[in-house]
């Protein structure tokens, strides 16, 4: 009896401690589901997400080897995660072709199907498989596949490497479970990965978008800009052409009105020589006109007059060489006669005037020889950069607006020839300057420092384009507050011809 009872108490203790097992079994399964579920939500890192499903597969079921094996083309396929006791053991990163892995297994798995085997040798596989399993050291294995909705992506593999091993049925369950979840943070993975290319590719074409506005705006403005410089081309060189024939006419006729008034003069001379004493009528008339003062003044009159003439027939020839609309194409001009065509336009902005003081030109000329260039862009850029200079000095030296050092408004324009073939045209002023923030920006267009309605902001951006992308050349700024600005233009020589020869030393005018 006693026996009978002591048999009822050992088979209720082992049920006991068998579903005590089970239940640990169970709590642990569903902690590792947790932890392997709050980890998918938290993070979208594939890696991470698979690597603690081998992690902790390993440790529950105490196995020798898991694995996660991704399938690639024409089923071929690489481990890509592995969680192993010895590293002795490791297959990481090794790639299998199909004839290891019969075709016939993929579509079974690819239907669902789990495969537990305690012993490869009795488990029904084939031959070349058992070969296959045999040289990766497997003796039994439970493989779970990973499927995505409408294809197989992997398996999820436990290896038992140095024995075989019977599969509990909640071993298999758990296994189950996790492959589940690793087809969950895949998809999850490959979701995240494609809303990133495709947030990348937006944001790709926002940025192409944006660059080819830019790239309009600029069009746009140099069309606008090239538009009007070249009516404004067309309208001077009308003008200088109007007026260089009456000018031409009047200039050649003075020579010969200094010759009749000086014939006529001395005519007179003879006249009151041999005729000492005039008639009261003649008398009159004498004091009438003042005689003395008219031969006096009408040479100085008519010389003037020549002078006049010939500053007309000058500003003429400057107007002329700044429209330059014959000179399309590149070809050799000489630099200091754009630099002097363009002071001479902008000659009476240099005068003293009630709200500003003289502005004084320093010339430092260097020797130069003919500069392959387009004339006419060229010169657009010296009347642009000059035109904001003396802007500077009106608004920052000018009458009434402080100047501490008392300096006296001026601008210095020296050119020389570089030692890497290339020749550099400085235009500095000794003006207020500019804060760095402002110099980073002065080439931009639309940029401008200027009140509303006195400047464009387009006339620096496009002396940077004609500079820098029409001639190969470089365009820099120079400046700090207090400290005037100095635009230094750098141009290749190309095919210079000849030399310039004029006086090299440093003049000044204003």
């Amino acid at each position: 009896m006693n026996t009978d009872l002591e048999h009822q108490i050992e088979q209720r203790t082992l049920e006991l401690q068998r579903r005590t097992l089970e239940l640990q079994q169970s709590l642990e399964l569903a902690r590792v589901l947790k932890q392997v579920t709050n980890l998918i939500r938290s993070t979208l890192d594939l890696p991470t997400i698979l690597q603690t499903i081998v992690r902790e597969v390993r440790a529950l079921l105490n196995t020798d080897r898991v694995i996660i094996y991704q399938f690639l083309e024409t089923w071929s396929g690489k481990v890509v995660v592995e969680e192993v006791i010895d590293q002795n053991l490791s297959i990481l990163g090794e790639v299998y072709h199909a004839n290891c892995f019969p075709v016939e297994y993929t579509y079974q798995y690819q239907a669902g199907r789990v495969r537990a085997i305690g012993n490869i040798l009795e488990g029904g596989l084939s031959l070349c498989h058992v070969e296959f399993l045999q040289k990766i050291q497997v003796q039994g294995n439970l493989v779970v596949p990973i499927r995505r909705s409408d294809y197989l992506w992997g398996l999820l593999i436990a290896h038992e490497c140095y024995s075989t091993r019977v599969w509990q049925a909640g071993e298999i369950d758990l296994l189950q479970q996790l492959g589940d979840q690793a087809a969950i943070a895949i998809h999850q993975a490959e979701l995240y990965e494609e809303s990133r290319i495709a947030a990348a590719t937006a944001t790709e074409k926002a940025r192409q978008l944006e660059l080819a506005l830019d790239e309009l705006q600029r069009t746009q403005s140099q069309l606008i800009q090239t538009e009007k410089m070249s009516s404004l081309g067309q309208l001077v060189a009308g003008i200088a052409h109007e007026i260089n024939n009456p000018v031409n006419f009047i200039y050649g006729n003075l020579t010969h009105i200094d010759e009749y008034a000086e014939d006529l003069l001395n005519l007179l001379e003879f006249y009151q020589q041999d005729y000492p004493d005039p008639t009261p009528k003649i008398l009159k008339q004498i004091d009438t006109i003042d005689l003395e003062f008219l031969t006096e003044d009408l040479p100085k009159t008519i010389a003037s007059m020549k002078v006049g003439a010939d500053r007309i027939r000058q500003l003429v020839l400057s107007l002329r060489n700044f429209s330059r609309l014959d000179e399309a194409e590149r070809k050799p001009v000489d630099i200091h006669e754009g630099l002097d065509s363009a002071l001479l336009i902008l000659q009476h902005r240099l005068k003293e005037k009630a709200t500003s003081s003289a502005i004084e030109i320093v010339k430092d000329y260097g020797k130069l020889p003919f500069v392959e260039c387009y004339p006419g862009q060229l010169n657009q850029v010296f009347m642009n950069i000059l035109t904001n200079a003396i802007d500077a000095l009106d608004e920052g030296m000018g009458k009434g607006s402080e100047n501490p050092n008392k300096q006296l408004p001026t601008i210095r324009i020296s050119t020389k020839v570089l030692n890497d073939n290339r020749i550099a045209i400085c235009i500095a002023n000794n003006g207020p300057g500019m804060t760095e923030a402002v110099r980073r920006k002065i080439f931009d267009p639309f940029f401008t420092t200027k009140p509303v309605g006195k400047g464009t902001g387009l006339g620096l951006a496009i002396s940077y384009q004609i500079v820098v992308e029409k001639h190969g050349g470089e365009l820099k700024c120079i400046s700090a507050p207090v400290e005037g600005a100095e635009f230094a233009i750098v141009l290749p020589l190309g095919n210079a011809y000849g030399e310039y020869d004029r006086d090299s030393s440093s003049t000044a005018t204003s």
